[in-house]
């Protein structure tokens, strides 16, 4: 079995990736235990919760694309 290589672009991309999500979804979840927020606040909640979701859905695409690659490298075997 070929031992998988992930390249260092993909690592900072994804790393990024993780570290955007990370941070939007603790801001989401910080500011979603406030009483009372201005329209301000609100604003960058649904902003936060957006980015949260869109940063799980290209954490996934990403593990999708290089798990595409291990299965094709074995397939060549």
């Amino acid at each position: 079995m070929n031992p998988f290589k992930i390249t260092p672009a993909f690592q900072q991309v994804f790393f990024t990736v993780v570290c955007f999500t990370l941070l939007s979804g603790g801001a989401s979840i910080w500011l979603s235990t406030k009483d009372n927020l201005s329209p301000q606040q609100t604003r960058v909640f649904e902003n936060c919760n957006t980015t949260w979701n869109m940063g799980i859905g290209a954490i996934f695409g990403l593990l999708g694309s290089k798990a595409t690659d291990l299965f094709q490298a074995e397939e060549d075997e």
